[in-house]
């Protein structure tokens, strides 16, 4: 079910929620109308609950997604400038094979330059001093500490939109399911307790009534050249 269906079955809650609070005395306390009616009164508050974490995750999600794409550049910039140099300490401080232990990332996601970066701190800690004399700045390591940890941080981040979406969107789809069972009792209990009240059974036709999706206009055929 799209969003739009989502929508709109949500709306018809909405309608027959505020029905249900019209029609409440015609109905016994204990009755099956009156546990339906409750039901969708509680899933109503739960799709809206649900509505705003969803977007909520969604919107944290984007954003930290950006913000990833950007920590991310920085922290490979850093590691760019270390292997530059451990390059020309390798070719003249006599340790060839010195640049070796600066390796780029063994591939492009967000885990390996991680790691790789934090292979990188480790080694050139070690090795600072010949790193300085080739005029690094004094606290480059610091710089590739706090960048390693601003793309860490941004990926948590990001995981952690990514769950909340998915748990709303679960919670959203459960509810909507509940909603969908109230109101089909509800159909044939309200048309049969009112069917000598034409003005009620109306009432009730027009808030019980679910739109259907909006139809996205076919796009007319283009003639080849």
């Amino acid at each position: 079910m799209n969003n739009e269906m989502i929508r709109n079955h949500y709306d018809a809650f909405k309608r027959i929620d505020s029905i249900g609070t019209q029609l409440a005395s015609h109905f016994a306390a204990t009755s099956r109308a009156t546990a339906q009616f409750a039901i969708i009164n509680a899933e109503v508050a739960v799709m809206e609950k649900e509505g705003v974490a969803q977007l909520s995750g969604s919107t944290e999600f984007h954003g930290s997604s950006t913000s990833k794409q950007i920590a991310a550049k920085t922290l490979r910039a850093q590691l760019a400038k270390i292997r530059e140099t451990a390059d020309a300490i390798a070719e003249t401080a006599g340790l060839p094979d010195f640049d070796d232990q600066f390796i780029a990332p063994r591939s492009r996601s967000y885990t390996s330059l991680i790691i790789t970066a934090r292979e990188n701190h480790a080694e050139a800690t070690k090795h600072k001093a010949l790193f300085l004399e080739f005029e690094m700045e004094e606290d480059f390591l610091d710089d590739l500490e706090d960048a390693i940890d601003d793309l860490e941080k941004e990926e948590t981040a990001q995981n952690s939109g990514i769950s909340e979406q998915v748990g709303a969107t679960a919670a959203l789809r459960a509810a909507l399911e509940r909603g969908i069972a109230a109101r089909t009792q509800l159909l044939p209990i309200v048309r049969n307790k009112f069917s000598n009240n034409p003005a009620i059974l109306a009432q009730w036709e027009s808030a019980a009534r679910i739109e259907r999706p909006r139809r996205k206009p076919k796009k007319k055929p283009t003639d080849e050249p």
